[in-house]
């Protein structure tokens, strides 16, 4: 296989490749991609207690004609995309010099905003990565205190971190405080992952959004009328894709836009501003 491939195409690196075989001594599947480690397992082949309750950190998939739940995938963030938010941090360290807070600031958050949309309640399966988010949030607050000439904690309470800018703090989003319980906190400290919507749910209101979406145009087209932003206001940044993209200005334009996503994922080597948000 690997001699009949052109070298112009892909190359095949065994080294870093594994292969899984489903079997009566090995009921999980596994097989990694986009990013995604995942675990299969069927529900025969595990108690129905530990099925009947599965984390918050899986996805449970369904028989797509009878609608039963019948095997869980547990997920994880692969080593190489830890490896690439780790970089990134050094990254933002390193080239933070004479920068100003706020604008290191924006640059963990968007960072951090491209990180957790992208792979939700992986993060929270993946203990590694959290570890790596508690290091990255306190690496960018020891430079920007490094930048006073000054480490004092007295000087900088944690309210000078996640304040909002519109009230005098640098409005820094927090990961890192996923592993104190909330109990445990003196104060109230924005913590990202409770403000995002796991992929799973995503996905069930994206089949119910479309659904009616597609009800909605059915109605309209039988009273010879157009659908209204008013008809859509409660889903209008809602499904995958989002409704919103129906009615952008340039949407027939981008219907002959062939091979934009291959073209950029080509242009990070050569551009050099970091994209966090690659997979949009």
């Amino acid at each position: 296989m690997k001699s009949r491939l052109p070298r112009s195409i892909t190359t095949l690196e065994w080294e870093n490749s594994f292969v899984s075989i489903y079997s009566k001594d090995n009921p999980n599947l596994l097989f990694s991609t986009c990013g995604f480690e995942v675990r299969i397992l069927p529900k025969i082949r595990m108690p129905k207690e530990a099925f009947n309750n599965a984390r918050d950190c899986v996805w449970n998939l369904q028989n797509e004609q009878t609608k039963e739940r019948s095997t869980i995938a547990f997920l994880r963030v692969d080593d190489e995309h830890m490896q690439a938010f780790e970089n990134r941090v050094r990254q933002i360290l390193m080239s933070s010099g004479s920068t100003t807070f706020t604008k290191v600031v924006n640059k963990w958050n968007k960072t951090l905003i491209g990180l957790m949309t992208y792979f939700r309640e992986a993060t929270m399966h993946t203990r590694e990565l959290l570890d790596l988010l508690v290091k990255g949030e306190n690496k960018i607050q020891t430079r920007i205190k490094i930048g006073l000439n000054s480490k004092m904690p007295s000087r900088f309470p944690l309210v000078v971190f996640y304040t909002p800018k519109e009230i005098g703090g640098l409005g820094m989003l927090s990961m890192g405080q996923i592993l104190i319980p909330q109990s445990d906190l003196r104060q109230l400290i924005p913590n990202l992952y409770r403000y995002i919507q796991p992929w799973e749910s995503e996905f069930i209101d994206s089949q119910r959004v479309w659904a009616e979406f597609a009800l909605k145009r059915q109605e309209a087209l039988l009273q010879n009328r157009r659908l209204t932003l008013e008809d859509l206001e409660d889903s209008w940044d809602r499904g995958i894709p989002r409704i919103s993209t129906l009615f952008q200005k340039d949407k027939h334009i981008l219907t002959l836009d062939k091979g934009w996503r291959v073209r950029t994922e080509f242009k990070k080597f050569q551009v050099l501003k970091h994209n966090s948000f690659w997979w949009t």
